[in-house]
């Protein structure tokens, strides 16, 4: 006779399952906020605050990476298909569209200086520098400026983020395997310092976002997809900080579908892009 009958095991495994999932989430947690966090570190994630996901009307899909521009005071973000940039508030409206007409499947986005960005795009993992005046209405391939970082990549797992830094040139992320890398814009004897990040794990599966966080010592922060989670490193591939972009006991429960794209403004608030047409915000507590 058999102890339990086979709906009864069914539930048990569920159970099983469950506890599991509660488990490895409370470990992960615990791991991150107990072992990585340098409490008098500048880019602390421990003081923020975590906003509400929104909608942003008026972009039906692949909002795929995100910037500030300064002057401004918008964010630009990217559109892989159909590629366009799209100007939105820091309060997650749409302002304006800008097509890309000859670009193909833009991924990312980063400020320059002045009204200058740079755009990649993926599967060709290229770089182009393309000027976004108030008047600009559509970019050109033919008219800009493009680099090859990379050879161009059959499958969709090439360049996801980008993060321009005028010292050191550009650090970008690939999706799988998860890889932080860096292109020097100019001769610099020191760009092997940085070969060293090609190694680092941290504990994801994928990178999505990348954007540069300035101070007194240059910060990069990573978003990854597969964990919705956010993770500060130096310049040396060192893990500063990290937090889980979620909800509920111990940020189970993820709070974006997709997130795609990652950037910060003057006051150090960080902005969180994703697909479809995700927005989110991560308030500082402290002042920068």
């Amino acid at each position: 006779m058999a102890l339990f009958s086979d709906k009864t095991r069914s539930r048990l495994l569920l159970i099983v399952l469950l506890l599991s999932t509660i488990l490895s989430g409370c470990l992960w947690f615990s791991t991150v906020s107990s072992a990585t966090t340098k409490t008098s570190e500048v880019w602390d994630l421990n003081h923020y605050l975590l906003s509400k996901t929104l909608m942003i009307d008026g972009i039906e899909d692949n909002l795929s990476g995100i910037t500030y521009h300064p002057d401004s005071g918008n964010l630009y973000g990217i559109i892989n298909n159909p590629e366009q940039i799209v100007v939105i508030s820091k309060n997650g409206q749409l302002l304006r569209k800008i097509d890309l007409i000859g670009f193909s499947d833009t991924e990312s986005i980063d400020y320059v200086e002045g009204n200058r960005f740079i755009i990649s795009e993926e599967r060709q993992q290229t770089i182009s520098f393309v000027d976004i005046l108030e008047t600009t209405k559509e970019v050109h391939y033919s008219d800009v400026k493009t680099l090859a970082l990379l050879p161009p990549e059959k499958n969709n797992k090439g360049i996801e983020g980008i993060a321009f830094s005028p010292r050191h040139g550009v650090f970008f992320v690939q999706e799988i395997p998860a890889r932080i890398m860096h292109f020097a814009l100019e001769n610099d004897e020191q760009t092997k310092q940085f070969d060293v990040m090609k190694n680092l794990r941290l504990e994801v599966d994928d990178f999505s976002g990348l954007t540069l966080l300035q101070g007194p010592e240059e910060r990069l922060l990573v978003l990854s997809d597969d964990s919705h989670s956010l993770h500060v490193i130096d310049l040396s591939g060192e893990e500063i900080s990290r937090i889980r972009l979620g909800s509920g006991p111990y940020r189970l429960w993820p709070k974006m579908s997709q997130p795609e794209g990652v950037t910060t403004d003057a006051e150090g608030n960080i902005y969180v892009v994703g697909e479809p047409n995700q927005f989110m915000v991560l308030r500082r507590t402290t002042p920068l």
